[in-house]
């Protein structure tokens, strides 16, 4: 696809990000003097019908459900149109960096944060999909490349391209009811199974996140994606506190918690997690030795193992010198990677 200058009255400034759905540009609305970013669908499936109408209901429903939502910490929809025939979506330019560069140590990440702001950003997903489960929508494929941190460390969530809207006609949702809708490593029992998809799949998915917060690991790792799978339907993660002792223990009972097999096992929606994590965190402060005197300035906190610390204290490692060579690779960005916006900052 040639790149555009105009797509109706927005001026195209660079590319963002490309994925096999399509491209996403910075932009520019003239009328109000404000960057934007411009999604535009792929004309590459233009010669594949039954591919070009898949991407087109994807990409129409990801505008309807995004134009439900008006949360502060999701991606916010301007405006949808076509120009040329080539549909395109305009939507809130979040200026940051995407949460899967913290977990992939091979790109450069310039946030710091300690293990506060790391419950605080997941608590900040939690209320986004609790405010998208009340309006009906559920997300299906939360993963790190789907949540964006701005520069003072803002959750903001995007790519609903696979949601689920409970409104919708019942015959767009059954056309794929039956299949694996998501990330593989980041899927729910229930989704890698095929059976019906609720609330708790969402769940399932920032369970796996928080586990790579506290630990840098993820929680069910192999050798390829069927492997990982089989993890996930059968076996129980590891504790997070022993891979992390400096957690509290009750960061291991919200784990489990939220990564129980069964969604009815799981917290029954994201303001019960939310909640029970900030007791954790709290629980844990309290547990301190020095938790009757004032805390010292907190330190960029960061689980990476093969990064150098600044000081001793500043880098929390876990016991595994080998972690990395047993991480499951990310899955690959074919599809809903296309709303990911380039961090402003990455060279």
């Amino acid at each position: 696809m040639n790149q555009p200058t105009q797509l109706g009255r927005y001026q195209i400034v660079r590319v963002l990000g490309r994925g096999a759905m399509g491209e996403v540009y910075e932009g520019l609305d003239p009328r109000l003097d404000r960057s934007v970013a411009i999604k535009v669908i792929s004309t590459a499936c233009d010669a594949d019908p039954e591919l070009h109408a898949s991407y087109s209901a994807r990409f129409i429903r990801e505008a309807q459900a995004v134009a439900r939502l008006n949360h502060p910490h999701i991606v916010g929809l301007y405006d949808f149109g076509e120009e040329n025939g080539a549909a395109y979506m305009v939507m809130e330019l979040v200026r940051g960096e995407e949460l899967a560069a913290y977990f992939d140590m091979t790109q450069d990440f310039h946030l710091e944060f300690t293990l506060e702001d790391a419950v605080r950003m997941t608590c900040e997903l939690l209320d986004a999909l609790g405010y998208a489960h009340r309006n009906g929508v559920i997300h299906r494929d939360i993963k790190p490349a789907n949540v964006m941190l701005s520069h003072d460390l803002r959750v903001k969530l995007t790519d609903f391209g696979v949601a689920h809207m409970a409104a919708l006609n019942a015959a767009v949702q059954d056309a794929d009811g039956a299949e694996m809708v998501g990330t593989p490593s980041f899927m729910s029992p229930e989704q890698i199974t095929g059976q019906t998809v609720g609330p708790q799949s969402d769940i399932f998915a920032v369970g796996i996140i928080l586990y790579q917060f506290l630990t840098n690991e993820r929680p069910f790792r192999g050798a390829g994606m069927f492997a990982v799978q089989q993890k996930i339907l059968h076996e129980q993660p590891v504790p997070p506190t022993l891979l992390n002792p400096l957690l509290g223990p009750a960061f291991d009972r919200v784990i489990m918690r939220a990564l129980a097999k069964r969604p009815e096992q799981r917290y029954p929606g994201a303001d019960a997690f939310r909640d029970d994590l900030l007791r954790a965190l709290d629980g844990d402060a309290a547990a301190r030795p020095d938790a009757t005197s004032p805390p010292p300035p907190p330190s960029p906190w960061r689980p990476l193992d093969t990064v150098t610390p600044r000081s001793p204290g500043d880098v929390v490692r876990h016991a595994q010198d080998d972690a990395d060579a047993t991480r499951v690779q990310r899955a690959a960005h074919d599809d809903a990677d296309a709303t990911r916006l380039a961090p402003s900052t990455r060279r």
